[in-house]
């Protein structure tokens, strides 16, 4: 509680300050720029692509699919000419496409760990790939019911170590 601030702030004087202005500037510039590249981008690539930065005459767009990557630098001398149309764009010299990884909000969860198979679904296995005979499948099943048999849930206690003193 030693640590606690003696004078609080209002939140619109925060927004307000200088350098969150200046983000929220170069944030409202960015969205502005993405919808100018929209106007020339089919709807696949407007979904994957976006302008990462605008510095020095260079437009640097990121996107996390190799394909549109691909598809942008091809296109990029025809986007050039079209985006040097806007006023925005004026001092274009050349547009960079870069790989980003996925949004990591798009991540998928990963999956639960599968249930071990037990002994008896092990001994079903067996007897399924010994009437089937010799073959890669057969095989297959041996494998998958060796598995069943030595890694499978047991029913067994667990033997105690026992120490002599």
């Amino acid at each position: 509680m030693a640590n606690r601030l003696h004078k609080t702030t209002r939140l619109a004087e925060i927004l307000n300050q200088d350098s969150l202005a200046a983000y929220k500037q170069t944030a409202h510039d960015l969205a502005r720029l993405n919808e100018i590249l929209g106007l020339y981008l089919d709807t696949q690539l407007n979904r994957v692509v976006n302008v990462a930065s605008w510095k020095e005459g260079t437009l640097t767009l990121a996107t996390s699919n190799s394909t549109a990557a691909g598809q942008l630098r091809y296109l990029s001398r025809i986007h050039l000419q079209r985006l040097r149309q806007h006023d925005e764009f004026c001092g274009l010299l050349r547009i960079k496409v870069v790989s980003a990884p996925p949004n990591p909000t798009s991540r998928e969860k990963p999956a639960n760990p599968l249930q071990r198979l037990s002994p008896e679904t092990g001994k079903l296995l067996k007897e399924l790939a010994e009437s089937l005979g010799q073959g890669e499948v057969s095989e297959a099943i041996r494998r998958l019911a060796r598995h069943a048999l030595t890694n499978g849930a047991s029913n067994c206690p667990t033997p105690e170590k026992q120490t002599t003193n």
